[in-house]
């Protein structure tokens, strides 16, 4: 599949989650058959600029289920279209580095990915740093790495321990160097994540919707605009039509788009994150193992009373140090 297909398909897995749910709170066929009329919609239009896309939704079979049947399948699809279970990959933008964690994962646990994945979700790239000072930001980075130091001595391959401290270093590095709006929301600097498959299987593809904030100001405004003005019933399948109209206006009129795109993200990480040093606040940190991991943490927080408190408070109760 190329660009166009990949990212269709990426877009339409996380609005078909938003419309599932939608469904199951108001019982709205008319909102899933309003989805499916804009799928299709979308469908055509790529088949004509690209190579042929089979969307396949089909209500039929739904109308001949029973209520709790009904409510069992919604619950079913919710569940496989969950992306905030935490064994699922959470990827940084930089497509090596991403790829090699995830390869390097590949036979862990679901416990263990969880522990991984969520180190990039709460100590790195945090979506919204909104009542942390940079001084606590650059410290969960730092405890962060400590949690990469403890995965890599207690359960990833010691043939792969080197690889996989290198790149959880990088998204680290991407971290540091990360800047917030006045509202907290971070800026990582990089096209935002968006890949097919897992493991050695890994192929990424852009996210339209970040091609449209980073190189088209204008257009992005507008999408807000939409997003902001339409009812809640429909604002998601509106904005999501006006972007997918955009991209593929935007890709025919500049074949090169996505390539300057993502060449704009090379050189950021090129030029501004290879270099960076990430902080070392908790440094003295024990990795040998959970318990000493634990008693370490405790010790610090006895030195630093306060600080970092919500995160520190939510890791020492982590499921994950006490199973």
């Amino acid at each position: 599949m190329d660009k166009l297909t990949n990212a269709f398909h990426t877009q339409m897995a996380e609005e078909k989650q938003k419309l599932w749910q939608l469904i199951k709170e108001k019982g709205s066929a008319g909102a899933y058959d309003r989805y499916k009329q804009v799928a299709l919609e979308w469908q055509k239009e790529l088949e004509i600029n690209s190579e042929p896309v089979e969307v396949s939704i089909s209500l039929e079979g739904l109308k001949s289920l029973s209520k709790s049947e009904k409510q069992q399948h919604f619950e079913k699809e919710l569940i496989e279209l969950d992306r905030k279970a935490s064994h699922l990959p959470e990827y940084s933008g930089m497509y090596e580095v991403d790829k090699t964690i995830a390869s390097v994962l590949e036979n862990c646990s679901k416990e263990e990915k969880g522990f991984v994945y969520d180190i990039i979700r709460q100590n790195f790239l945090v979506k919204n740093t909104n009542g942390m000072t940079e001084e606590e930001r650059q410290a969960n980075i730092s405890l962060g790495m400590k949690k990469v130091e403890y995965a890599a001595e207690n359960f990833i391959p010691e043939s792969q321990r080197k690889v996989f401290l290198d790149a959880m270093e990088s998204v680290a590095k991407l971290a540091s160097v990360g800047t917030a709006a006045e509202d907290g929301n971070m800026d990582y600097g990089v096209r935002k994540k968006g890949w097919l498959g897992e493991g050695s299987d890994m192929v990424y593809t852009d996210d339209p919707l970040d091609i449209m904030r980073r190189m088209d100001k204008k257009a992005y405004a507008e999408y807000e605009r939409i997003n902001a003005e339409s009812d809640n019933e429909s604002k998601a399948l509106d904005a999501l039509k006006y972007m997918m109209k955009w991209y593929v206006s935007e890709v025919q009129e500049n074949p090169k788009l996505v390539e300057q795109y993502q060449k704009q993200s090379e050189e950021y990480v090129k030029n501004t994150v290879k270099s960076q040093k990430t902080d070392t606040t908790f440094q003295n940190i024990n990795v040998s193992g959970k318990q000493a991991f634990l008693e370490s943490l405790k010790a610090f927080c006895m030195k630093r009373p306060g600080f970092l408190s919500d995160i520190l408070s939510r890791e020492i109760n982590s499921d994950f140090w006490w199973n």
